[in-house]
């Protein structure tokens, strides 16, 4: 991976990650200037999602010029549909407390894989964001219900490599401990990797700072922040040095990506891409109810 890992997230690539209309049977996307379009912030590609098991896939709406829109509608009526079989109608609810891009998630879980499709209303005009589904083995990225990988995430005291373990200025506070050593001690845990210095987007340094606001707020969760890159000042690729530990142990090809998980290591919730404080205290409250 290279700087190419941010980009794979879906805000970097609002220019080019949407389809308007089209057959269902095609992954392949492109965002037209006639109008607003119904955008993922994902990889739709493939490598993320992936059917019989919960997911959570955020959508947006990219103004004309591209872009994501400034503002929306409180609520989104959509229809999934996979390879031009209707699947289902949903209410999709936008959230935008603290974040920069305002947003659409949408909860499911999808009984096949295969090419699936989210159609709205836009301006009068259908669209359709289309997307790959996979086999649960076919996808290296860590599901809720699995187990958080123990990761010796660097710490103030052993950086392991990664210079530096904070691209945040100041330094945030979460490198007290490694995620392995919290793990250890039968914890709840969140673990937030980003790198709000070489993010492509406008959203990493932003949620830190919220994961920051609300580690200082529960005493009783154990927050670790992880960086993504090795050394990205070494050249003029950030990535061109590696990826951290954490970011191949949890199957990333993007960020920033937020894991909760309760004392016994499992994996209750997982934030990917763009989330607010709304999303983020309900993530948390579930690694300690």
């Amino acid at each position: 991976m290279s700087a190419g890992l941010l980009a794979l997230g879906g805000p970097a690539l609002l220019a080019a990650c949407s389809s308007s209309g089209g057959s269902g049977e095609s992954g392949s996307v492109g965002l037209t200037p006639q109008g607003s379009q119904l955008v993922g912030l994902f990889n739709y590609q493939g490598n993320y999602l992936v059917s019989r098991t919960p997911q959570r896939a955020v959508f947006t709406i990219a103004s004309p010029e591209g872009p994501p829109a400034l503002e929306g509608p409180e609520r989104l009526t959509a229809t999934l549909s996979r390879e031009g079989v209707e699947k289902g109608e949903f209410e999709l609810t936008r959230f935008a407390a603290g974040t920069p891009i305002g947003y659409y998630p949408l909860f499911t879980t999808f009984d096949q894989p295969g090419i699936w499709g989210l159609t709205t209303v836009l301006d009068g005009e259908e669209s359709t964001q289309n997307f790959q589904v996979q086999e649960p083995s076919q996808v290296a990225l860590i599901q809720p219900g699995q187990a958080m990988v123990p990761v010796t995430t660097p710490t103030f005291d052993d950086a392991r490599g990664v210079t530096p373990i904070c691209t945040r200025d100041p330094q945030c506070p979460l490198h007290e401990r490694s995620l392995a050593a919290v793990l250890a001690e039968q914890r709840p845990v969140a673990l937030l990797i980003s790198t709000p210095l070489y993010c492509a987007t406008a959203v990493c340094g932003p949620v830190l700072d919220m994961v920051m606001a609300e580690a200082a707020a529960r005493p009783d969760l154990a927050v670790v922040h992880a960086e993504v890159y090795l050394d990205p000042a070494a050249g003029s690729d950030p990535g061109a040095g590696g990826t951290s530990p954490a970011v191949e142990q949890f199957g990333l090809t993007f960020e920033p990506s937020l894991f909760v998980a309760r004392a016994d290591g499992t994996v209750t919730a997982r934030l990917d891409n763009v989330f607010d404080t709304v999303e983020l205290a309900q993530a948390l409250d579930g690694a300690t109810a």
